[in-house]
């Protein structure tokens, strides 16, 4: 097994914590349709971590959905068929006429997301600097890909230390998104490093199935969206608690 010498990271659960943010502006969302909205934020942060749900439109269906049905998300997302069941409540429940609620309610979350007001609300975790150091300091060459904004990007990570990540791929820099492993061969190339020397972090099924689809090795990390549960059944070559686990093995 060749030398890993290429840590790639995934951002949100990575870097940050945007349980908070991404709740209240799919609560904005959907009182700007007239809706009621009384999701638990941690529900919906691990709802993004199953499957296509971590997609916001994906997930903001699942969100209409259930509601409709009056269904409870909590129990649901802690099954190992979770996806499936969410699946069968989407189509169940969703007809034609509710996409332009949909496409209301994600545009009102994407700009609540993107503004001044969601930076206060989201948090990056208090071990990632010292955890990158470490990585930077032994060697290894960082970057970052991931299905957001380069603006979020910059506006969330600015006390990292940005400098230190040698590419960094965002949603506008890729044609498909996770679980395409676009973004990651899209690094490994301009670095001119292999996959056998390539590692993904994320925290979420679709960081797992990304790293397969470039050919790298992956490490699962269980303090973003993905549960234990969901994420084993990707069978990911590591999984760690956090980044701060992760400096001790690496």
């Amino acid at each position: 097994m060749k030398t890993i010498k290429l840590l790639i990271f995934d951002v949100g659960g990575v870097f940050r914590d945007s349980t908070p943010a991404t709740s209240e502006g799919f609560r904005r969302g959907f009182l700007s349709c007239g809706l009621e909205y009384g999701f638990n934020p941690q529900d919906v942060w691990h709802l993004r971590g199953i499957g296509k749900y971590n997609n916001s439109r994906e997930c903001i269906e699942a969100l209409f959905a259930s509601q409709k049905a009056g269904t409870s998300l909590g129990p649901i997302i802690k099954k190992a068929d979770a996806e499936e069941i969410i699946d069968r409540i989407v189509a169940e429940n969703l007809r034609p006429e509710d996409k332009e609620t949909i496409d209301r309610i994600r545009a009102e979350y994407k700009k609540f997301f993107n503004s001044a007001e969601a930076e206060g609300m989201i948090k990056v975790f208090p071990y990632a600097k010292k955890a990158l150091d470490t990585f930077y300091k032994k060697g290894y060459k960082l970057g970052i890909f991931t299905n957001t904004s380069i603006a979020t990007i910059k506006r969330d990570l600015k006390g990292l230390g940005l400098e230190r990540f040698s590419s960094v791929v965002s949603e506008e820099d890729v044609k498909n998104k996770k679980p395409s492993g676009e973004g990651i061969v899209k690094i490994m190339s301009e670095l001119k490093i292999s996959p056998e020397e390539t590692v993904y972090i994320g925290d979420c099924p679709v960081d797992i199935q990304a790293s397969r689809d470039a050919g790298c090795r992956s490490v699962a990390l269980l303090c973003g969206m993905g549960l234990r549960i969901h994420l084993e059944r990707e069978k990911p070559d590591f999984i760690f608690r956090d980044l701060a686990e992760m400096e001790k093995r690496f």
